[in-house]
């Protein structure tokens, strides 16, 4: 089971979701697993203005909004993943102080990380706790998606071992006990 599957539509709480936006670019919260059971989320600098954003671009012809953020991802930040063929939801944002774009986001779950990808001289990036990623990105929406991850951790929510008790299996507390007894019984 994906577990990303019980991450909530954020956009039920906001006004516009994306059904109802045209979507001008798409991009991906490239989330992964830390020890301890932390979700990370990464973020990369625009190579304009050098500020903390996700990796999104505009669709190419005929392309599904989820492979756009898939590749972006890989192109800005090297990062490989799979990626979530339902948005998360959607912000907009102004480029280059006139254009107002709609970017729809999509999550990815990180598998691998490449040094080699075609921006890798052009941009920073950094791996961080998404309420921190909130902080840093300007964009109100974004900010709010990455609330909605924080506050729901999508990974640890599947990924944590759970434990389950297996037939004809001691529990703990019975073997350090009989472990205990045959310390003393020697």
């Amino acid at each position: 089971m994906d577990p990303f599957d019980d991450l909530p539509e954020s956009n039920a709480k906001m006004p516009a979701g994306p059904r109802s936006r045209k979507v001008d670019q798409s991009g991906a919260i490239c989330c992964r697993l830390e020890r301890g059971g932390r979700v990370s989320v990464l973020l990369v600098t625009s190579r304009d203005t050098g500020r903390w954003v996700i990796p999104k671009g505009y669709l190419q012809r005929k392309e599904k909004p989820y492979r756009c953020a898939q590749r972006e991802a890989l192109e800005e930040a090297g990062i490989i993943g799979k990626v979530r063929k339902r948005p998360l939801g959607c912000y907009t944002y102004v480029k280059d102080r006139e254009t107002p774009l709609t970017v729809s986001v999509h999550l990815l779950r990180f598998k691998a990380e490449g040094d080699q990808f075609p921006e890798r001289t052009q941009r920073q990036k950094m791996w961080i706790a998404p309420a921190e990623a909130a902080e840093l990105v300007e964009e109100p929406e974004l900010q709010a998606l990455f609330r909605s991850i924080d506050a729901d951790n999508p990974l640890t929510s599947q990924d944590r071992l759970k434990p389950r008790r297996i037939e004809d299996r001691q529990s703990v507390a019975d073997v350090v006990v009989s472990l205990a007894t045959l310390q003393t019984s020697r």
